[in-house]
C-alpha cells in the first residue's frame, strides 16, 4: 500500500487532473486505487461526480460522506475521525470526496501543530488524521494505491495531507 501526493505551491499547473487521469490509468491496470480530495476547492471531486450528486454530498452540516464529516469531531472538539466507507466511482477505484468547508479546519490545525510538541493528545488527534483516515480508508478495500490531491497553498492542511503521503 502506497500513498502519493500531488502537490504544487502554484495553482493552475494541472495538478487536479493529472491526480485524476494517473487513478483513472492505475485501476485500469488492476490496482485498487482510492482518490483522496483534500483540497478546500475540492476540483477532484468535481471531476469525479455530477453536479447533483455534490450537493448530496455537501449538504449536511457535519461534512456527511467527505472529508469534512471524517473530521467533524475533531474540528466541533468532541472526539475523534470518522471512518467512511468511499465512493467508488469506477471498477477498481474509489474516492473519498473533498468539501468546501474543508478550509475551516485550517486554523485548528495550524494550533495544533505546535500544541503537539507538548504533547497534547487532541493536537496529535488533529495533525495526524489525515494520516489516519487514508490508512483506514484504503485497509478497508484493501488498496494499493492511494492518490491525494491537496491545494495550492503552503499551509496547515497540506503539511497534515503530505505527511499523510508515501511519495510527492
Amino acid at each position: 500500500m502506497k500513498i502519493l501526493g500531488f502537490f504544487n505551491n502554484k495553482g493552475g499547473v494541472g495538478k487536479t487532473t493529472l491526480a485524476y487521469h494517473v487513478s483513472q490509468m492505475f485501476a485500469k491496470l488492476g490496482l485498487k486505487v482510492v482518490a483522496f480530495d483534500l483540497d478546500p476547492q475540492a476540483d477532484l471531486t468535481s471531476l469525479f461526480l455530477p453536479e447533483e450528486k455534490l450537493e448530496q454530498l455537501w449538504e449536511p452540516e457535519d461534512g456527511g460522506r467527505t472529508i469534512l464529516g471524517c473530521i467533524h469531531p475533531i474540528r466541533q472538539g468532541t472526539g475523534d475521525i470518522v471512518p467512511t466507507k468511499p465512493l467508488a466511482v469506477a471498477d477498481g477505484l474509489w474516492l473519498l470526496p473533498g468539501h468546501l468547508g474543508l478550509s475551516l479546519f485550517e486554523d485548528k490545525l495550524a494550533t495544533s501543530w505546535s500544541e503537539g510538541f507538548k504533547p497534547d493528545p487532541s493536537a496529535l488527534r488533529a495533525t495526524t488524521a489525515f494520516h489516519r483516515i487514508i490508512d483506514e480508508t484504503m485497509n478497508s478495500i484493501h488498496a494499493d494505491l492511494g492518490l491525494v490531491d491537496v491545494g495550492p497553498n503552503l499551509g496547515a492542511i497540506n503539511r497534515s495531507a503530505l505527511l499523510a503521503t508515501d511519495y510527492f
